[in-house]
């Protein structure tokens, strides 16, 4: 009973309500930053952290975009709005490319680059903090318990993408944190259909996954996985009550949205179209998809949407003008998102959005010697190395055949124990929707292995894995009172964050070679002199990127 009530007494505080929870999460994530991060050398992490404070430059001073690899436009907005605010708070001296000394003075140099790098991972900070209280805050109205969902932010804070974006500039963090935030609303919105802020919810969904994909194209499997998760999370009990052609009041909506969407999607789709007819003009270089579907597979992703849309309403009885509300909500929010691209219009940027596809094909292609042989998109080879992805995400999932730093792998067990415990009980919905997320970041995961898996892209699928287990602990809230089963949590949280900390710490005991960053440094930063470290460097630079 001692025990009991002494395990207690640290889970009370921990949790100590919803705002202190959330405050303690930012003070832990400010002080991991401060001793792991902030204080690094700006030249540390040159990519991504040299490449986006350039672009921030550029957008302080007016000037336009170059970098335009993924095509991080939301990102650089962000920067350059950032560095303008902290220059005239009077925080950053240099906040624009006009204003930069002259490497010739190495000391004023060097220390502007200083302050623009810790400015911008300071704004990475922000950024991590908002994603991790909006995924807590959204999780809370998904399972309806604040202690598990501000365990979940921890989880999230701690995990090895989060904690590692938290302190360097890379625009993941960005797409990422928007298409966690698009998923959840869309899960939320599928609960309770009676809310009347459903419709809401749904347009903020849209916005933020095509907003997810204007930071990062790789964002567009994520934001195509929603739809299909949402399938599981449906409730028929509600929604078989109403009229089956729905309320008036619901076709009034219905109409005005519709209306709505058509006056942002006529613009939004010509912007679209554009960018689909100048794709010859792209200065990184495309390649046909294949199977004629240059050109038509950007339709055929809009067709999947409203499929798994048409699939839903069928399947848990939604009355039709809740069903077209729905979807005119969906795509008013897509089209707001994309419309986004005229703040700072860079047709490059608008390229890449509207073809997806070969833009992310252009960049795996560089790297992987069978895929750059290939005329096309679609090929023997890249559906090899797809089979091959799936056998090493696996793997790693398996965290016996491939050991990985990454965490949220642990709640990935509690996940699938949950699942099997709750199918032996005869529950059917709760292992269907872990089976469904899982899949997901199994999926995701053998996509990503095209660019080596990196820690980077396990921001957009170690939410996932935490959501499926908050819906586990959600399914058994009896576990909460087990002396053993806490103790045993907090040993696992303790070590879960210790753990998160051994890239960060690694990064800050290494020795980072700065030789292969002397060499590409100049393709991306044309307007920046070359950088002191390089010209103190005697030996001779590694060559490729």
């Amino acid at each position: 009973m001692n025990e009991r009530s002494s395990i207690s007494k640290h889970i009370d505080l921990l949790f100590h309500g919803w705002k202190t929870s959330i405050a303690c999460l930012w003070l832990g994530m400010l002080i991991s930053f401060l001793l792991f991060g902030f204080w690094w050398p700006y030249w540390r992490i040159a990519d991504q952290d040299l490449i986006l404070a350039y672009q921030g430059l550029l957008f302080a001073d007016g000037l336009p975009q170059e970098y335009f690899d993924h095509p991080g436009y939301l990102s650089y907005l962000a920067l350059g709005s950032w560095y303008d605010l902290l220059h005239r708070l009077g925080i950053l001296p240099v906040h624009a490319l006009s204003e930069l000394p002259s490497a010739s003075d190495v000391a004023a140099f060097d220390a502007a680059w200083q302050r623009l790098v810790a400015s911008g991972r300071a704004l990475s900070l922000v950024f991590a903090g908002i994603f991790v209280w909006v995924f807590a805050t959204l999780v809370r109205r998904l399972i309806g318990d604040w202690r598990l969902a501000a365990l979940a932010g921890v989880l999230l804070a701690y995990s090895s993408g989060v904690a590692m974006h938290l302190r360097e500039m890379r625009t993941e963090l960005v797409s990422a944190g928007l298409a966690t935030t698009a998923l959840l609303l869309v899960l939320i919105a599928a609960r309770d259909e009676r809310s009347r802020w459903r419709l809401v919810f749904l347009i903020l969904a849209g916005l933020c996954s095509t907003l997810a994909v204007v930071a990062k194209v790789q964002a567009i499997f994520p934001a195509l996985a929603v739809p299909v998760v949402a399938l599981a999370f449906g409730h028929r009990n509600v929604c078989g009550t109403a009229p089956r052609l729905g309320s008036r009041r619901m076709w009034g909506w219905a109409v005005l949205l519709v209306a709505l969407a058509l006056l942002a999607g006529l613009p939004a789709m010509g912007l679209l179209a554009r960018g689909m007819a100048e794709i010859g003009s792209t200065t990184i270089g495309y390649r046909a998809v294949g199977a004629s579907l240059s050109g038509i597979y950007q339709p055929l992703m809009a067709l999947w949407v409203i499929a798994a849309m048409v699939a839903y309403a069928a399947l848990w009885r939604v009355p039709l003008a809740d069903a077209l509300a729905a979807m005119a909500a969906i795509a008013l929010g897509v089209a707001l998102g994309l419309l986004s691209l005229h703040i700072r219009y860079g047709a490059q940027n608008v390229i890449a959005v509207a073809n997806p596809i070969q833009h992310m094909f252009a960049f795996v292609a560089k790297g992987v010697p069978e895929l750059a042989k290939e005329p096309q998109v679609l090929s023997g080879a890249l559906v090899m190395m797809l089979t091959k992805g799936v056998g090493q995400a696996l793997a790693m999932h398996s965290f016996v055949l491939r050991p990985s730093h990454r965490p949220a792998l642990l709640i990935e067990w509690i996940a699938i124990a949950g699942a099997i415990s709750s199918w032996r009980g005869g529950d059917r919905r709760l292992p269907l929707q872990i089976a469904l997320l899982l899949l997901v970041v199994w999926g995701l995961d053998a996509v990503f292995t095209l660019r080596g898996l990196k820690l980077e892209y396990f921001v957009y699928t170690d939410p996932l894995l935490i959501l499926a287990a908050a819906l586990v602990a959600a399914r058994f809230p009896q576990l909460a009172t087990s002396a053993r089963v806490q103790k045993v949590a907090l040993g696992a949280l303790a070590f879960y964050i210790a753990w998160a900390h051994a890239e960060p710490v690694k990064a800050t005991l290494s020795r980072a070679d700065t030789r292969e960053a002397c060499d590409w440094l100049p393709r991306h930063l044309k307007r920046v002199e070359r950088f002191p470290f390089c010209r103190s460097s005697t030996s001779e630079p590694n060559r490729g990127k």
